[in-house]
């Protein structure tokens, strides 16, 4: 099947799926826009969709916002965690429970530096990256 992409403001991919006609399809190419008609839309992967451009290579994956898009799935996973904890640091505060205060403190503190983790370059990699701690 083939497809049309062409970049968007910023580079960022557009894609047209064709229902028809190929040539039919390219009247929906914003005018002036260069464009390419491919059959395969390779490794995209639509979990980082977002990171993808369209350039002289064709279609390429921005790694800095793959791993921008994957430092957000990190907060997603770690946001539940951080509000349990806030409930469990209050109940130490209610019964003035200092060392469990500091316990919790440091490991809400190990849940936010999980986004200051150096990312690998891939998206194979960075896809297979996630820490234990998020589980």
């Amino acid at each position: 099947m083939p497809f049309i992409i062409y970049p968007q403001d910023g580079g960022k991919l557009a894609v047209i799926i064709p229902t028809g006609d190929v040539q039919d399809a390219v009247k929906d190419v914003p005018e002036g826009v260069e464009y390419a008609v491919v059959d395969d839309l390779g490794s995209l992967d639509n979990e980082y969709f977002d990171a993808f451009k369209y350039g002289n290579l064709g279609i390429v994956c921005d790694i800095d916002k793959a791993k921008d898009l994957h430092l957000d799935k990190f907060r997603a996973a770690r946001a539940p965690k951080l509000s349990s904890l806030d409930v469990a640091f209050m109940k130490a505060v209610e019964t003035a429970d200092l060392a469990k205060q500091a316990e919790i403190s440091a490991a809400k503190q190990t849940l936010r530096d999980v986004t200051k983790m150096d990312l690998p370059s891939t998206l194979p990699e960075l896809k297979s990256t996630w820490p234990e701690i998020l589980n």
